[in-house]
């Protein structure tokens, strides 16, 4: 599913972060759900699209997607997120509260692509919820 992160309106969309072109807010159409006033969000651009994120006036989040030349192509599921955060962009100290040292060398792995051990990074997720509580800081690594 394509999500997009509550604060920055980067959007997650085929696995690439795209970060918004404009997050000028337009009346766009009407809800495919419920058919109320349909507002975007972002507007964001790969090599062959254009995609808007959008909420209704109902609450309901939908990607339009169109072509090069703004042709609509199809409307899509669009999920909210929390931003996530960087591993390398937390306080050290904040992360050996909860996390060993393998664990953190291992989550920041896993973020920049690079090889890492799963157990490490298994064991850190099953921490998440705790880390949230303490700090107010979501991980999704």
């Amino acid at each position: 599913m394509n999500r997009i992160e509550e604060n920055s309106l980067v959007l997650i969309f085929k696995g690439q972060r795209l970060e918004p072109v404009s997050k000028e807010r337009n009346m766009i159409g009407y809800c495919s759900r419920c058919q109320a006033d349909l507002y975007s969000l972002a507007y964001h651009n790969t090599a062959d699209r254009w995609l808007v994120s959008a909420r209704c006036s109902g609450g309901h989040l939908l990607l339009l997607q169109y072509d090069r030349q703004w042709r609509w192509l199809e409307d899509g599921e669009l999920e909210m997120g929390k931003q996530v955060t960087l591993i390398s962009e937390i306080a050290r100290e904040k992360l050996e509260t909860v996390f060993t040292a393998a664990e953190i060398r291992d989550m920041a792995a896993c973020q920049q692509g690079q090889p890492y051990t799963r157990q490490n990074l298994y064991r850190a997720r099953a921490k998440y919820e705790r880390f949230e509580r303490l700090f107010g800081i979501k991980l999704d690594v």
